[in-house]
């Protein structure tokens, strides 16, 4: 697992002038008032299911492939619902790579789904449910202000 230090070193805030944009697609799957996490497998720490639009794709065809391929879960399209849009630098969207840099935007669906079953892809350390009181502590960074945001959201 990488070191707080390690990850702010990969997750940074600060615009170069030089990075490429990468639009994400984020699938938030709650189980009443619970959340389903993934512990990434590149740096071992806890952030939400999805990852890269491939060109091509509609945004909503992206999170069910994401779910599919990270959990083994079959989503419907037409349950998924947009929470929100996330691209500000501020949030360490910035993300060093040894041969370029990225600004993460990403597009954010939550998706109600009683979880019964779920696999764990070559992507994934574990992939588990978390009550809102028991969300980990360590958290991608660009991933920690749309957990908060979907929190304060099921606490409504």
């Amino acid at each position: 697992m990488f070191s707080k230090d390690e990850l702010y070193q990969r997750y940074q805030n600060k615009i170069k002038g030089y990075e490429k944009l990468r639009i994400g697609v984020a699938c938030a799957i709650i189980d009443g008032k619970s959340l389903l996490l993934e512990k990434r497998a590149d740096c071992g720490w806890w952030g939400l299911i999805g990852g890269s639009l491939e060109t091509g794709e509609t945004v909503e065809e992206c999170a069910l492939r994401e779910v599919l391929e990270e959990t083994g879960l079959k989503l419907k399209i037409e349950k998924l619902k947009l929470f929100s849009i996330y691209s500000d630098p501020k949030d360490r969207r910035i993300l060093q790579y040894p041969d370029n840099r990225v600004h993460l935007i990403d597009i954010v669906f939550i998706y109600n789904f009683s979880v019964s079953k779920v696999k764990t892809s070559s992507e994934s350390l574990a992939i588990s449910l978390f009550n809102l009181e028991d969300i980990p502590k360590e958290i991608v960074p660009p991933a920690r202000p749309i957990i908060e945001d979907i929190c304060k959201y099921l606490r409504q």
